[in-house]
Parts: structure tokens; C-alpha cells; sequence
């Protein structure tokens, strides 16, 4: 059949009968050819140890997550802060802490007769619901890591 659009048509090809024979000299297994000089290259340096990076594929796992920085992150940034624990908690925060924190602090202002400034209260509520969650999920997450 022809060729369409351009493309070659290789399903009427068949495959070769023999393996492909490799391009170098035979007995050249890293030896140089007709009297060069060939030296290995030097391993490239990267500078001192430590190991504080991202490592990929060194088979490390994900990492242990820190109380502390869970607790100022969910103090700081509310719901936000949950992102540090995982993405499922931040994702979860974002649609239940808000809409509850709203809830419960219009529910306050009302107990209260009106008479308090909604700013305050409604962060406070947040943070009484993110500083628990974030330190039961990384709790959780910890001892799930092992």
C-alpha cells in the first residue's frame, strides 16, 4: 500500500533473521583502537556529603513530617497550613474548615448578642479546628511511615 500522509508503511516489513552485530571491533571491550590513548573520564565531583535535597529514586520513601512546623503553619495560614500534613488534608481543610469556622462563628456572635467583632472569633474557630487536625494528621502520618 502507499504511503499516507507521509508516513512509511512498515507493517508489511518483516523483522530481520539475525540479531543486529555490534558496530565495534571485536575484542575492543573498552580497549583503544590502533594505539590511542584512552583513560577512563573522571567520576564528576559533586562537593561535600549531607544529603538534605530531594533524592529520587535512592528508594528513601517520603519523610516524616515535624509537629512543630505542622502547628505553626496551621496557626499562620488556617486551613492553608493542612497542605504541609498532605494534599488530600489541605484539599479537605479547604471545603470543611471554612464553611464550619463561618458557621460556628455567626452562631457565637448571635450567643453573644452581636456585640463582638466576627474577624477575630472566626480565626479563632479556625485555628480550634486546623492546630487538632494538624497534629493528628501528622500523628497519623508518622506512625503510618513507621
Amino acid at each position: 500500500m502507499s504511503e499516507r500522509f507521509g508516513v512509511p508503511d512498515h507493517s508489511r516489513q518483516h523483522a530481520p533473521d539475525h540479531a543486529q552485530q555490534n558496530p565495534t571491533p571485536q575484542g575492543s571491550w573498552g580497549q583503544p583502537a590502533s594505539g590511542e590513548d584512552w583513560a577512563p573520564a573522571p567520576a564528576p565531583s559533586y562537593g561535600g556529603g549531607g544529603g538534605g535535597g530531594v533524592s529520587f529514586g535512592s528508594g528513601a520513601g517520603p519523610r516524616r513530617k515535624s509537629l512543630k512546623v505542622a502547628i505553626v503553619l496551621a496557626m499562620l495560614l488556617g486551613p492553608l497550613g493542612l497542605f504541609y500534613v498532605s494534599f488530600l488534608n489541605g484539599v479537605a481543610a479547604l471545603f470543611l474548615v471554612v464553611p464550619t469556622a463561618r458557621q460556628a462563628t455567626f452562631v457565637a456572635a448571635y450567643a453573644l448578642g452581636g456585640r463582638i467583632e466576627l474577624l477575630p472569633l472566626a480565626i479563632f474557630f479556625m485555628w480550634c479546628i486546623t492546630v487538632p487536625w494538624a497534629v493528628i494528621g501528622v500523628r497519623w502520618r508518622n506512625r503510618k511511615l513507621g
